[in-house]
Formats: C-alpha cells, structure tokens, sequence
C-alpha cells in the first residue's frame, strides 16, 4: 500500500513538474518575441501601409477622441457594441498582467502606440478595449465633418474622414486581419459572415 502512495506521489510530481515546465516554455517564448520585436507593428500602420500611415498621422490632424463622442450621433452601434467582446478586451489582459505590455496593447485598447492613442489604464482609459476608432482610426476628423452646418445644409453628411471608413473598404477590412491573424484568432471561422455581421448595431444579435 505504501509503495502504492509513493508511486502516486511520484507520478503526481512528476505530472506538475511537466506542467510548470509546459507553462516555462509558453513564457519564455513571450519574452524572446519580446526581445526580437520590442514593438509591434501598429495595426492602423499595417492595413494602410507604411506610407500612407505616416503621412497621415504626422500630418497632426488625427486624433483619437474615444467613443463617448461616438454615442452623440451612434447611439445604438454605442449600445451594442456593449454586448461585444471587443468592449471587454481589456479584462483579459488585466486578469493575465498584461495590461502593460504593447505586444497585448496593440489589439486590447484603442490606438495604443499613435501618439493620441491609449497608453495606459491610469493615463487613458477613455481609450481601453477595442472601441469604434480601434477599427476606423482616429475620429476627430470624422466628428469635424459631421459639424460642419455649412456643409451639411446643402448635403447630408453620409460619413467619412475617417482613415480605415466604410469609404475605404480594403483598409478597413485589414483592419479585422491585423489583429485576427492565424495565430491569435479564435473569434470566426467565416471571416466576411463575421465582417457583415459588425455593419449591425449588435453583431451578437443581429440587430
């Protein structure tokens, strides 16, 4: 019987040390992408290219302003987007410790890495989780155009004046695939069904 316990006792440590080691590897391979990428590339950055993000963001007139500006004019898409796993992007990294680490960053928060953009949870959090300009790009610009009466009496403002927009439909749909690459996607099997799906003001229910 005891040597019974002493080999379950053995097989138990054995089992926990394959463990601890298992979980060993998963971190030091974190930390050596780390080293080889101390900064990832921005997602923006990498559905527009570098070129164009450049120009557009020293340029200066960018800027993100957080989504409470987004409800004034999109009250439901604000309110659905309540129910989406993007709004809540943020609590993973707080419940694993990253919530300070720009690897993690990049698609947790909302343009983190762009000098207007989410730094820290202290800093910005009007910026964490992924928000309406995590997927369009800064919307100072967007929200100037919507105001502009002179503009606006003679057309009705349809949009626009926004970096990855509904005008620029390859830019955006880039947008989804810079952050939901082979290797960190678990979100969709069906990528233009899921990419449909976030035209609705609730992309879990349809509406």
């Amino acid at each position: 019987m005891n040597k019974i316990r002493v080999f379950n006792k053995g097989l138990f440590t054995v089992f926990s040390l394959l463990f601890t080691l298992s979980l060993g590897a998963v971190e030091n391979q974190r930390v050596i992408e780390e080293l080889n990428s101390p900064m990832p590339e921005i997602p923006l950055k990498r559905a527009m290219g570098d070129r164009a993000y450049n120009d557009a963001i020293n340029s200066g007139e960018y800027s993100y302003v957080g989504n409470s500006k987004c409800r004034l004019c999109h009250r439901n898409f604000f309110l659905g987007r309540k129910n989406d796993p993007h709004d809540h992007a943020m609590e993973n990294l707080v419940a694993s410790g990253d919530d300070k680490n720009s690897h993690c960053l990049m698609c947790h928060s909302t343009g983190h890495g762009t000098p207007t953009g989410f730094v820290d949870m202290e800093k910005t959090p009007r910026l964490a989780n992924v928000q309406c300009e995590g997927c369009h790009g800064p919307g100072n610009v967007h929200i100037a155009l919507a105001k502009d009466k002179s503009r606006n009496e003679v057309k009705k403002f349809t949009g626009g004046g926004f970096l990855a927009g509904e005008d620029n439909p390859e830019i955006l749909r880039k947008m989804c695939t810079s952050c939901h690459t082979e290797r960190w996607n678990r979100s969709y099997h069906d990528f233009d069904k899921a990419y449909n799906s976030y035209r609705k003001a609730d992309p879990n229910t349809g509406h």
